[in-house]
């Protein structure tokens, strides 16, 4: 199971100035935690812009079922693969520990710079605000750019193998297709069930079953006063994530940011793609957001030249463990020793989630 000191921790890192002593804070929350908070300058993405992102998905989710349904994922209509809405217990991110899916709707969008996936049809609700699902994904990718560049960087790949630039020419949508997607997520208000002192309840507890991201990187979006979110700890218990560790002393709540799958099988386990969940803190209704970053469908999750992860050895093996029991995969079984393409783990997961 993925490690995760106490979210107190988490740190607050400024990236408006790139160095190396930035790189390797950025990589030190990347394999101690999973998840580091990036500070908003307001320039980074415009809180105006989060805010109007905020209200366009009340908006959207708060049309009938069946203008929604139009667009339901998976079908024609959605305009692509992992595309669409996705209806109250449409999915399950738990599917061991959850009877039912997940009880939140969704709405996944594809990037609108990647000219390698089709034009994803739009409801009229979000077609209407194009410019700004426009604007705010481009942003969203030049800040994952960015951390992923400190990351090449901290980790002290050779410069023959593309140095601070390996991760992102590999996260070039321009070149080909990839899985990155952005999400609105909406969570109907419904009465929360009690937890024993281990933070556990029964099913009706969990808004979003335990689990941890499929891509590269994801940039998490929230509102003040929308607790909820809650990753799993060293010692196996649950603690939450504050939506501002800071309130006092930042202009803006920064950008939560958690390593996905796809770094920590290419790190060998170095960095954390931590297990976390969404659960009910008082039952009212919450509204989030999700950039998922992903690779270049192609690109290959071999191990990254770097003597900074070799140096690291075995140490990321049980992280690994994990990462094989979320795609249904054995020690002994397919895939072990073998190297997957970024499509090929996005494909397993959105199997396993979506019961494919």
């Amino acid at each position: 199971m993925s490690t995760a000191p106490s979210p107190s921790d988490i740190p607050v890192i400024d990236i408006s100035s790139p160095s190396p002593d930035v790189a390797q804070q950025v990589l030190t929350a990347a394999s101690t935690h999973g998840f580091l908070f990036i500070k908003n300058d307001g320039v980074t993405i415009p809180p105006a812009d989060i805010d109007a992102m905020f209200q366009l998905s009340r908006e959207f989710f708060h049309q009938p079922r069946e203008e929604k349904a139009e667009y339901a994922i998976h079908s024609e209509k959605a305009g692509g693969i992992n595309c669409g809405w996705v209806s109250m217990q449409g999915e399950s991110l738990d599917p061991e520990g959850q009877k039912q899916g997940d009880p939140k709707e969704a709405f996944n969008i594809s990037p609108p710079q990647a000219p390698h996936n089709p034009l994803q049809p739009l409801p009229p609700t979000l077609a209407s605000s194009s410019d700004l699902l426009s604007r705010f994904q481009t942003a969203c990718r030049t800040l994952c750019l960015a951390i992923l560049s400190l990351l090449g960087t901290a980790l002290q790949i050779p410069d023959s193998e593309g140095g601070s630039t390996y991760f992102t020419t590999r996260h070039d949508p321009y070149l080909d297709p990839s899985g990155t997607i952005f999400r609105m997520l909406y969570y109907p208000r419904t009465v929360s069930t009690s937890r024993n002192e281990n933070g556990e309840g029964d099913e009706t507890s969990i808004r979003a079953g335990a689990h941890s991201d499929y891509g590269s990187l994801t940039l998490l979006f929230r509102l003040p006063g929308q607790p909820g979110l809650e990753i799993l700890t060293t010692s196996q218990t649950w603690v939450p994530v504050p939506v501002n560790p800071s309130p006092s002393t930042l202009p803006e709540p920064p950008i939560l940011v958690n390593i996905g799958d796809l770094l920590s099988f290419w790190t060998n386990g170095m960095l954390k793609s931590t297990v976390h969940r969404v659960t009910f803190c008082g039952g009212e209704e919450r509204y989030s957001m999700a950039y998922f970053c992903h690779p270049r469908d192609e690109v290959l999750l071999g191990a990254v030249p770097s003597k900074v992860i070799e140096g690291f050895g075995s140490k990321g093996e049980e992280e690994l463990r994990g990462q094989r029991r979320r795609l249904g995969l054995d020690e002994a079984g397919e895939g072990k020793g073998g190297v997957l393409t970024a499509r090929q783990h996005l494909d397993r997961r959105l199997k396993v989630t979506y019961g494919l």
